[in-house]
């Protein structure tokens, strides 16, 4: 008998971690949810402090905002082509788009890194999908459902928030308290 797909998933230690979190189906979504959050900070952690400084002061980080929204949109292209890896060049894509839109200041940034979070957790979603299937594993539908599950349950926008705000990375992946389980179900 196999110990799961997830033990050969050709992908890093907290991915294959939150697979085997999705693919049992006595967790719930809130735990999937927390299990998600450490693999996309391991994501998050590719993109240089500088480069994220400078993404957030090209869409305007002060109180005024930027002016014209041109000029962010000039930046951020910018910081596209000076994108030292993939991670990089998501952020100064999604911040572009968040230029070209008109949104400008502080909630675009974290806007920005929202939307990189969630395209991330999409695209390592399916990679792990893809895997269970190719590996004819029957817990494939239910790893795909618990992973969508987690994605749209709003967690990505309070990760974003914290990761936009300097949050440190231990205080966003702590996991939830647990205790008291011992006393059941509230009648």
């Amino acid at each position: 008998m196999s110990d799961g797909p997830y033990r050969t998933l050709d992908m890093s230690k907290a991915w294959k971690a939150l697979a085997k979190i999705a693919e049992n189906a006595a967790h719930t979504v809130a735990e999937v949810s927390e299990a998600l959050r450490p693999a996309l900070i391991e994501e998050w952690k590719a993109v240089r402090t500088d480069f994220a400084d400078a993404v957030k002061a090209a869409l305007g980080d002060d109180e005024r905002g930027r002016l014209f929204s041109e000029i962010a949109v000039a930046e951020t292209g910018r910081l596209r082509m000076q994108a030292s890896n993939p991670m990089e060049a998501l952020l100064a894509d999604e911040a572009h788009d968040q230029a070209r839109e008109g949104h400008l200041g502080a909630g675009a940034y974290e806007k920005s890194i929202e939307h990189f979070l969630e395209g991330r957790a999409i695209r390592g979603a399916r990679q792990a999908e893809e895997h269970y299937h190719k590996e004819r594993s029957p817990d494939a539908g239910r790893l795909r459902n618990h992973l969508a599950a987690a994605i749209t349950s709003g967690g990505l926008a309070l990760l974003a928030s914290g990761l936009a705000s300097g949050a440190g990375y231990r205080t966003l992946t702590a996991k939830a308290d647990r205790s008291g389980l011992d006393q059941g179900v509230a009648l």
